[in-house]
């Protein structure tokens, strides 16, 4: 299975450095992984919404007319790790590819949230960018770890 990660942000440092870079590794076993990283807007010069929606554009033009898309989102819908990984599964069954996107600091716009397969919430709460990918890593491996029988999910 091939799954990109589309997300506005920046390059991380330290610690979350180090994270990404050990999930990307543990998930090379069950997909073939990329992320990818699109500099965030001037919400200052912009204003937000003008930043959130230009922002979405650069993120819609990068998803692949093959691609399942799922977008990050605090309005998707929340499932548990069992049911993401059904998700999963399902995509994978069918040999999809899949990306996930996840926005900048005011989100996505109603268009790219439209043009989506599914949208899913981690929480109702904002993290950090940074943190939040990390956060999508460890639920994809433990959704592969769920596939695969991993005694990793309790």
């Amino acid at each position: 299975m091939k799954i990109r990660i589309l997300a506005v942000g920046r390059k991380a440092a330290g610690w979350i450095a180090e994270a990404e870079k050990q999930y990307l590794q543990r998930l090379s076993h069950f997909a073939d992984m990329g992320c990818e990283l699109l500099a965030p807007l001037d919400e200052h010069s912009l204003g937000d919404g003008a930043c959130r929606d230009q922002e979405s554009a650069k993120l819609s033009a990068k998803c692949r007319p093959d691609e399942f898309v799922i977008v990050c989102d605090r309005s998707g819908k929340m499932l548990s790790s069992e049911q993401f990984a059904a998700e999963l599964r399902q995509l994978q069954d069918r040999g999809a590819r899949a990306c996930l996107i996840i926005g900048g600091s005011h989100g996505v716009s109603e268009q790219l949230l439209s043009k989506a397969h599914l949208a899913i919430s981690f929480s109702r709460l904002t993290f950090p960018h940074e943190l939040f990918r990390i956060m999508l890593l460890e639920q994809l491996y433990r959704a592969f770890a769920i596939i695969t029988g991993k005694k990793y999910h309790k």
